[in-house]
């Protein structure tokens, strides 16, 4: 019979997710009820392991915190005869073996930085063997495959890393996609990225399973746990169960068709539904769904915006299905419905300031165009390097042509729109 693991990683027990809204109980929405979905599934299951790619504790100093946690957990699988398999990444490699040693079940590899391997096998004799490899501290410059140890008999293998794949500068144990289809086993399960990825579905099959629910909003979509079969001579397959009680989207909202501020309240709650209509049949386990809100297009009710999102944030929290939404933040990318060619004919600096937003969104002419964005890229740069900035994050590196494009379009609009609001004060 086939081999089931149900496998997860960077789970960060000890961690609270952030910005949920009074109101929302955010005790209930974090790694520890995503830890205990993960074990219930696995009994449920009747899975044949479960594996851990590491970071299972947020830090050093959640180790009480994690214990009783991660020990009713370990304690629930052993009574199902379920083993557990793990490895100990950059967050937890102090704190992981400690745990590791409370419990002869929890199959900690590798301790030291050094390959070890255990071999697990059904009831029907089928074996499956695990290799892993442990962060022996909290950065790691080297590649851990240079001491892989390659297999060669027909013992199905899984290799178990937490690791950075083709970050060649990392300080987490960079290693490269190439190098893992390079290896012996017939699926390598990741840790260290927190976004769900199936890097590879052919021999070997590479999995990043992410983390069982997203930590913050810069990590929306479906969270979980990932089925990984093995089957002897066929293709690891792998599926994602969405087991996260907190859920983070973004959604783009057009504003073009918004006539008035009355209107914008509905436009939200409607979007709101129609994304949980979308991703309905995802959220079996989900409490709670927090949105970033994007507005974006031309819009009569530019000016009322700043008034307005605050209190929709605020109070619009719909229910749909038993599952809450709530609006984490509203990013207003829209622009003033402005019309360009009226006021680009007029001698003034909203003329000549709606001639050049005319220029970059037209982009023509070119060459005029592309003299505009590289003197604007040399202005941000040369502002950027003063020392009033040294101690602030690079942020014009790396800035391409849609970056600076983009940047002063949105700059040259809100002027504008000061500059006509303006003239009709004065009128």
């Amino acid at each position: 019979m086939p081999f089931r693991i149900l496998c997860t990683g960077d789970v960060h027990l000890g961690r609270r997710p952030t910005r949920i809204p009074e109101g929302i109980e955010a005790g209930t929405l974090g790694p520890r009820e995503a830890w205990q979905a993960v074990v219930a599934s696995a009994i449920e299951l009747k899975v044949n392991a479960v594996v851990l790619t590491g970071d299972v504790v947020d830090e050093s100093n959640r180790f009480y915190e994690a214990f009783s946690v991660l020990q009713s957990g370990i304690e629930q699988l052993v009574e199902a005869k379920i083993p557990v398999v793990a490895v100990s990444g950059n967050h937890d490699f102090e704190v992981l073996p400690r745990l590791a040693d409370q419990f002869p079940e929890f199959r900690l590899l590798g301790r030291g930085g050094r390959w070890e391997e255990v071999i697990l096998e059904q009831q029907d004799g089928q074996s499956v063997r695990f290799q892993g490899w442990s962060f022996p501290a909290g950065h790691v410059l080297t590649n851990p495959l240079a001491d892989y140890p390659h297999v060669s008999d027909d013992i199905p293998t899984v290799g178990v890393l937490h690791c950075d794949c083709d970050a060649s500068a990392s300080r987490y144990a960079p290693v490269t996609t190439s190098e893992l289809k390079a290896t012996s086993p017939a699926a390598w399960l990741l840790g260290h990225i927190h976004k769900p990825g199936l890097l590879c579905e052919s021999l070997p099959m590479i999995l990043y399973p992410g983390s069982p629910v997203g930590l913050d909003p810069g990590e929306p979509g479906s969270h979980g746990a990932w089925i990984v079969t093995i089957d002897k001579g066929q293709t690891p397959t792998a599926e994602l169960l969405p087991l996260a009680p907190l859920r983070w989207e973004q959604i783009d909202l057009p504003l073009e068709d918004i006539s008035d501020a009355d209107s914008l309240g509905p436009a939200i709650l409607d979007a709101l539904r129609a994304r949980h209509d979308e991703i309905r049949d995802e959220l079996t386990s989900t409490r709670a769904v927090g949105c970033r809100l994007r507005l974006r297009g031309r819009t009569a009710i530019h000016r009322s915006l700043s008034g307005l999102t605050p209190t929709i944030q605020e109070d619009l929290r719909p229910r749909f299905d038993d599952v809450d939404y709530f609006i984490e933040k509203v990013e207003d990318l829209s622009r003033p419905d402005i019309p360009l060619e009226d006021i680009s004919g007029s001698s003034d600096p909203a003329g000549l300031l709606a001639r050049h937003l005319i220029l970059l969104e037209t982009r023509q002419p070119s060459e005029a165009y592309q003299r505009l964005v590289r003197d604007a890229g040399r202005a941000m740069e040369e502002r950027r390097s003063q020392p009033v900035f040294a101690s602030l994050p690079d942020s014009t590196a790396g800035q391409t042509e849609e970056h600076i494009r983009s940047a002063l379009i949105r700059a040259g609009t809100a002027v504008l729109d000061s500059l006509l609001a303006q003239r009709e004060a004065r009128t």
